[in-house]
């Protein structure tokens, strides 16, 4: 029984001499998967800063939890234009069917995780808001 107690302290007194193996989470980030799915997110064409999406709706349409909201308006030339996209993230399963189904690829999953806010409007994000979090993305089209 006094062994077992002796065992027990030699093991405690090797793990002193390990290094640690937790990091420290806000000075340090640890780096997400490629497949990481994050917050979704509006891209943009490199080139011009346009806006990809040709408000085919079909990402709202699919969406399981209804969390993604559209409103087109006619343009000029008689075609559709994305007027207001809007995201309910407190909603959103990060499951990734929005980008899946968008024909034009206007929608990514964003490596966007830290999330955290005390209001619930807090996690309702706008079209310009989820453009700029496509922004910060570099390397979009190469994946």
């Amino acid at each position: 029984m006094v062994f077992d107690d002796f065992k027990g302290f030699a093991v405690t007194l090797k793990r002193l001499t390990r290094d640690p193996v937790t990091i420290e989470y806000p000075d340090v980030k640890r780096d997400m998967s490629n497949r990481f799915r994050g917050l979704p997110a509006l891209r943009s064409d490199p080139q011009t800063g346009e806006a990809l999406c040709v408000a085919c709706g079909l990402c709202a349409r699919i969406c399981p939890t209804s969390c993604l909201e559209m409103h087109v308006v006619p343009s000029e030339e008689g075609d559709r234009e994305l007027g207001e996209f809007i995201l309910r993230a407190g909603r959103c399963l990060n499951c990734g069917m929005c980008a899946q189904v968008c024909p034009v690829d206007a929608i990514a999953m964003s490596k966007e995780y830290e999330l955290a806010v005390q209001d619930r409007a807090g996690l309702i994000f706008t079209k310009t808001e989820l453009a700029q979090i496509g922004s910060q993305t570099d390397d979009w089209w190469s994946s």
